[in-house]
């Protein structure tokens, strides 16, 4: 998860180990929910834009359907934080748009915990990335 400024500029970042997923949209809509989260506890105040490179996670987000599958029960939990930050908006970004979060997702593949910046990203991020 990476946080930006309206300039692109990091703010912050956080990685989570997430263990063994079924399918890389589960991975997806869990990483979602989680960042929701993160921003919910840090930055409720703040206007924001929660990317996703997942064109199905944003549609699910924004449709009404229900079929009672695990995926259908995160994005209700992703929905229901959602309405508790009034400035949030989604928006779908192509992978390149992503870089970013992909380097950090890559370079912590084998991490058991998880991982935030506040200040600037780590090093292993290039700074062409952003």
């Amino acid at each position: 998860m990476v946080l930006r400024n309206h300039l692109g500029q990091f703010i912050a970042g956080k990685t989570l180990f997430l263990g063994r997923v079924a399918s890389p949209l589960l991975a997806e809509i869990i990483g979602v929910r989680e960042a929701i989260s993160w921003l919910k506890e840090q930055f409720s105040r703040t206007r924001l834009v929660v990317e996703t490179d997942n064109l199905l996670v944003k549609q699910a987000l924004e449709e009404n359907l229900v079929n009672y599958s695990y995926f259908d029960s995160l994005v209700f939990d992703c929905k229901t934080l959602i309405k508790e930050l009034p400035f949030l908006s989604l928006s779908a970004v192509k992978k390149s748009a992503n870089q970013v979060a992909h380097c950090l997702a890559r370079a912590f593949i084998s991490m058991s915990g998880s991982m935030e910046w506040d200040t600037s990203p780590p090093s292993l991020i290039p700074m062409y990335s952003f």
